[in-house]
């Protein structure tokens, strides 16, 4: 409690008895690797402590209440409770049939609803949330609760939540609240017209546009919804941001997130998750749980701790633990009553399995000589710049970006070409009308800020450079791309479908170029695929078997599209917050899979995406003390928060200490 370490706790001890707080701050002044910070840490601990149990007090009421409600249903299966549905609603188009378990939600959120309780449904990716939900609204206009209700969704998914109210409750009115500026103005107009003579039920809009331009907040506030529903709900996890405080401020009287992963990093994402859902019951004490539900540097040991550190570092991690354990206790018990959450493997008997393989590759010659002169580079500065942190924050957080950028293809980089080709080029370049009024030195300069594989692009474009494409192939230059060219080839002859992930959009370009080269068929969408675009490429490549291959950018393609079609996912980088790879991998695996799913991560050997790798699978572990039905810990949550306490500085420090061990 107070965020010492075990030899200064000794210390600490050794100064007892104290006549009073007055006599422990002077001993604590006056004693060399102490300090009076303890008491204030100390108390600041046992405020957030009787915040969060007062809370704990006042949701476990209602989590009686919900509880008691739910033993009800599961035991007598029957009507005995007002609104309990024991199939789906008569408005839900028939040829569509809920399971069991879905229905199950539907109740729960029936429920919330009607004592005027918000809630997550948590259930894991794949378990079809759309279709409870669409379900729960339809019921609501069944009772005569004829919203309207708002549906706030990621771009990429618009277009699909109205094919699947289409296809589920199409008796239902929906309208898209999307498009330009000129369009939505009169969409406002209408929308209002329509609002008062309760015409449609359902608004449904992106996050950008519920809390991006002034005119288009105004106008959700002024429908008065009666309900507001997010989709991918872990995208309000920040509650310091601008689109948390602009979704916060459209008041409705029921708030449902709807999320696969509530847990991604740490608890204090969860706390920001409750306080969107029941601000009364949340906010006033926000300070204070987020203050237990955090662990202090002070506690934690980094890399270069030294010899004489490590006699205390089991002692301190023992404390951590326990004090870890509470804190997941405590946070299961505030969030139960508001979260519906299962998992694939306890309600869908026939889904089929995943399988997780983890391909490690080699780096090429050329690929790990550019990645050593980057780690060489970094030491330099590294150790340059160490005594002021800040300063050199935001360059290291480059360098992080540069080692795994290097570590998937030596294109991403400018090495072929050199600045006497560039200066070259410029000069045969401004030989052409069209570049007659340019500045040459400016052309030479533009040159050099760009990367191998965008300079060989543009050449391929200009006629009179077109001699300086790239001529043996370098975008198959990469260990990575070795691994692809064993793998699409065999899963190509299979007949197996498969998408392949990048976090880096740069990467997808060049990943075109290598599916052309091997004779590969593909598709690839990003986040500059237009909205209206999405939805028609999802079903050419679930439609249509000559199509072997979708290139996705992790963010876009990893939201609420369903890609049933592939059985093999590529996750060619993994992410640091392994929720959004999870999110990538069951755009395959979910329902209406009848494959085996196969998940290959590709990590490059030796490289700071061991690291990465490292790092992931420690915040799963948290993800996955949440979920347990018990409070033993699979791993100390301490991992998971020192991981990403310790900073970029730490993790180049990893990366500096793996190419040492490479070098040996």
């Amino acid at each position: 409690m107070t965020g010492c370490k075990s030899a200064s706790a000794d210390k600490l001890i050794e100064l007892r008895p104290f006549a009073d707080e007055e006599d422990l701050e002077v001993k604590l002044r006056q004693t060399k690797g102490l300090s009076a910070k303890y008491i204030e840490n100390c108390y600041e601990m046992m405020s957030g402590y009787r915040a969060v149990d007062q809370i704990i007090k006042k949701v476990e009421n209602l989590g009686v209440q919900l509880r008691n409600t739910i033993n009800i249903w599961e035991e007598l299966n029957n009507n005995a409770l007002e609104g309990y549905l024991t199939q789906q609603p008569d408005i839900v188009n028939p040829e569509m049939t809920l399971k069991d378990y879905q229905i199950l939600g539907v109740n729960w959120m029936l429920l919330l609803y009607r004592k005027g309780i918000s809630g997550i449904l948590a259930d894991e990716m794949g378990l079809g949330k759309t279709a409870q939900v669409i379900s729960f609204l339809g019921r609501l206009c069944e009772i005569g609760e004829t919203g309207p209700h708002l549906i706030v969704v990621p771009s990429s998914t618009i277009q699909n939540w109205e094919r699947e109210f289409e296809r589920f409750c199409p008796d239902l009115e929906v309208r898209l609240y999307h498009g330009s500026q000129q369009e939505r103005m009169e969409q406002r107009i209408n929308l209002q017209h329509e609002n008062e003579d309760n015409e449609f039920q359902v608004i449904i809009t992106t996050y950008n546009l519920a809390s991006g331009h002034a005119d288009d907040r105004k106008f959700f506030k002024r429908l008065e919804c009666q309900s507001m529903i997010l989709d991918e709900g872990h995208m309000v996890k920040n509650c310091t941001s601008a689109r948390y405080k602009s979704l916060m401020s459209i008041k409705t009287p029921f708030r449902l997130l709807l999320t696969g992963t509530p847990l991604q990093n740490n608890l204090q994402e969860l706390v920001s998750l409750l306080t969107f859902i029941m601000p009364d019951t949340f906010a006033q004490h926000e300070e204070d749980i987020r203050s237990i539900f955090k662990i202090r540097k002070s506690t934690t040991t980094t890399a270069n701790d030294t010899k004489s550190n490590e006699l205390g570092t089991a002692a301190d991690e023992t404390s951590i633990q326990v004090l870890a354990k509470e804190r997941i206790s405590r946070a299961k018990r505030m969030m139960t009553p508001f979260v519906l959450r299962r998992k694939k493997e306890n309600v869908l008997k026939d889904l089929p399995n995943k399988t997780q393989m983890i391909e490690h590759c080699d780096m090429t010659e050329n690929q790990a000589k550019l990645y050593n002169h980057i780690i060489e580079q970094t030491k330099k500065k590294y150790q340059a710049l160490e005594t002021d942190m800040q300063a050199q924050f935001e360059d290291m957080s480059n360098v992080v970006i540069h080692l795994r950028k290097a570590a998937d293809h030596p294109l991403m980089f400018r090495n072929v070409y050199t600045d006497d080709m560039l200066r070259e080029m410029a000069k045969e370049l401004h030989k052409d009308v069209k570049y007659w009024d340019s500045n040459l030195e400016y052309m030479y300069e533009d040159f050099t800020v760009m990367s191998d594989f965008e300079i060989d692009r543009f050449c391929r474009e200009e006629k009179r450079i077109q001699h300086y494409c790239l001529k043996n192939q370098e975008w198959m230059d990469s260990g990575k791309i070795e691994r692809l060219k064993q793998l699409l080839p065999k899963f190509k002859k299979e007949g197996n479908k498969v998408l392949i992930f990048s976090q880096f959009t740069k990467m997808l370009d060049i990943l075109e170029l290598v599916m052309q080269t091997i004779d590969i068929s593909f598709l690839r969408l990003d986040g500059e695929t237009k909205v209206m675009e999405r939805q028609n490429m999802i079903d050419e490549f679930n439609n249509n078997a000559d199509i072997n291959v979708f290139l996705l950018s992790t963010k876009a393609g990893g939201f609420g599209i369903n890609l049933t079609s592939a059985n093999i996912v590529i996750l060619y980088d993994i992410d640091f917050n392994p929720q959004n790879d999870k999110q990538a991998e069951d755009r395959a695996h979910r329902v209406g899979q009848t494959k085996d799913v196969v998940i290959h991560k590709l990590i490059c050997r030796d490289t700071i995406e061991e690291y990465i790798l490292k790092m992931a699978n420690m915040k799963l572990r948290l993800d996955k003390n949440m979920s347990s039905a018990d409070d033993e810990l699979v791993e100390e949550e301490k991992e998971d928060n020192t991981s990403a306490g310790k900073g970029v500085h730490s993790i180049l420090k990893e990366a500096f200490l793996i190419a040492d061990n490479r070098a040996k």
